[in-house]
């Protein structure tokens, strides 16, 4: 058979089991992108990162989201926009955010450690204490960190999240007054392995990272 005889029997191939019945979709996914747009810009601004040496041997590296209730309404407007909900779906999940802001502060931590047993903030014997310490010397003890699957979605909403990294909502209960929104603290995670300090409030995207410098 002809070259031209093939490219024919593959074109009435084609019709005989229905061309044209499979729409091919080409799009700009996600849209808005990752990084752009009001929760891109939120996001950055609540993220900090420590990484963890003795000398010169390696333990950690810590990343934390502070969810506080203008980053959680952005996350829900861009899940929205992203799953196309529709705006009764919005809407219930902007009050479900403004009910949890009202109680807990939140953040969304990936932890990378050398040693993989060491990667258990969830456990109750946990070797490491989280607290979160405020301007006015007081101290707020963690209510609860639950392992998330770090899935499509986590990994979009926050692509610092490595293949390595296990993905942990932290929870705090709620201390005296309002949300931790624009206050100073400071998110502590320590361990034998070492300690670090996650500074919230000052406007920088680090501690290690320059002003301005998006995550990653």
């Amino acid at each position: 058979m002809t070259r031209a005889l093939r490219t024919m029997a593959t074109g009435v191939l084609a019709l005989a089991l229905g061309c044209g019945a499979i729409n091919t979709v080409r799009t700009k996914a996600p849209d808005p992108a990752v990084n752009e747009g009001e929760w891109a810009a939120l996001r950055n601004k609540a993220t900090r990162r420590a990484v963890l040496y003795d000398e010169f041997r390696y333990r950690a590296t810590i990343t934390a989201t502070y969810l506080s209730p203008q980053v959680r309404e952005a996350r829900a407007r861009r899940l929205g926009a992203w799953q196309g909900w529709t705006d009764k779906e919005l809407a219930d999940r902007l009050a479900e955010e403004a009910r949890e802001a009202a109680k807990f502060d939140d953040f969304t931590v990936a932890l990378f450690t050398a040693d993989r047993s060491a990667n258990d903030l969830d456990a109750k014997s946990s070797v490491w204490h989280l607290a979160l310490r405020l301007e006015d010397g007081s101290e707020l003890l963690t209510h609860d960190a639950e392992v998330l699957d770090p899935n499509a979605t986590v990994r979009n909403l926050f692509p610092y999240v490595s293949p390595f990294d296990v993905v942990y909502r932290v929870r705090f209960n709620r201390g005296p007054g309002a949300s931790l929104g624009g206050r100073l603290f400071t998110f502590e995670v320590a361990s034998a392995l070492g300690k670090a300090e996650l500074h919230y409030g000052d406007g920088a995207i680090g501690p290690d990272l320059p002003d301005g410098e998006r995550i990653p």
